[in-house]
């Protein structure tokens, strides 16, 4: 038996788009594009990184949780100084 075409697993993005959908990894507001770079989770009330593709993505999601920890911290704060003022 000749084979023409030999068949590879398909990745749930390709399978999205074949079945009609949008493309999972473009955003619906700006269409642009998403680029996985690994997985950040909460764990005993802190953001940890578990899955990194490269170096300069972990140095990357390291900046965006200090960015949000600190803008969290400073919500707080203004909401302690107006709970003091009340």
């Amino acid at each position: 038996v000749k084979i023409k075409k030999s068949l590879t697993k398909r990745t749930y993005r390709e399978k999205v788009i074949a079945s009609g959908g949008k493309d999972p990894m473009r955003c619906s507001c700006c269409d642009n594009f998403y680029e996985y770079m690994g997985e950040v989770c909460l764990e005993d009330g802190r953001l940890e990184i578990k899955v990194s593709l490269s170096r300069e993505a972990t140095n990357y999601m390291e900046r965006v949780i200090r960015h949000l920890t600190q803008e969290e911290e400073k919500r707080n704060r203004s909401f302690e100084e107006k709970e003091k003022v009340s």
